[in-house]
């Protein structure tokens, strides 16, 4: 499942996706840049409530869940600026 969005950083629209990803959590969500693939935020389901909010959820409403994060914490933005892929939790 890969939901695309986009959202503008430094004034300037920029393309990205959003995908579930396997690892060691039972789920995590995945941001990277459309155009490259390059892996900017991972977000996982940690502590035992997200990981059962994770379970129950449906994929859709956990990526969106997750953009919304990203955007509303600035996490694709310092990723960029730093160049460090940002962590955090779902």
């Amino acid at each position: 499942m890969i939901q695309s969005f986009e959202q503008t950083i430094g004034g300037k629209v920029m393309q990205f996706c959003a995908s579930l990803g396997e690892g060691p959590t039972p789920h995590r969500v995945i941001i990277s840049l459309a155009d490259s693939a390059k892996t900017l935020v991972i977000l996982d389901a940690s502590g035992f409530i997200s990981t059962i909010k994770a379970e129950i959820e449906e994929p859709e409403k956990l990526i969106a869940d997750a953009v919304i994060k990203v955007e509303s914490e600035g996490l694709i933005a310092r990723a960029i600026e730093t160049g460090e892929i940002q962590e955090a939790s779902l």
